[in-house]
């Protein structure tokens, strides 16, 4: 909490610290967190995926949230795969998929190279299973989760 609160003063300097300061802080602490918690599922790391899972959790991140997130990052690993076949280059690629960066053109193309298009289309049919599980009331939010990211980062070779 300490930490927090030096990152709150240090942010707004000699003013005083209001609502949207927090807001802002926190909100952006918790964007890094969902991608770096994304990133370990990408890359096939379980334990860093477990407790940043839990982290953002506790920050009160909810299931949904972190579910579109992860969905979103594979369909950019299935769009980028899809675009770099037809011969794009970078450029090109980070203006199709609406990325900022030239970090995040490559990190997803990285990421595509390490799927094949079969692996991906179970990832798909995983997610959309815990999405059920959780809107079906089969398994709660954080457990449908847990099993998803521990599934998703095994090592499968399709």
């Amino acid at each position: 909490m300490a930490s927090e609160i030096n990152k709150l003063v240090l942010y707004v300097g000699e003013r005083r610290i209001e609502k949207e300061d927090i807001q802002k802080v926190v909100g952006y602490t918790q964007q890094v967190s969902i991608f770096a918690m994304v990133d370990a599922v990408i890359d096939f790391k379980p334990q860093v995926a477990e407790n940043l899972l839990e982290q953002l959790l506790q920050r009160g991140a909810t299931p949904p949230y972190i579910l579109v997130m992860l969905s979103r990052q594979i369909r950019l690993i299935v769009r980028a795969k899809e675009l770099r076949s037809q011969g794009m280059g970078e450029r090109e690629i980070q203006s199709k998929l609406g990325l900022s960066s030239d970090f995040q053109v490559r990190r997803t193309l990285e990421q595509a190279n390490r799927y094949t298009p079969a692996r991906l289309k179970q990832v798909y049919r995983q997610l959309l299973e815990a999405d059920l599980s959780i809107k079906t009331g089969k398994y709660e939010g954080e457990l449908a989760l847990n099993i998803l990211i521990a599934e998703l980062c095994q090592r499968r070779k399709v």
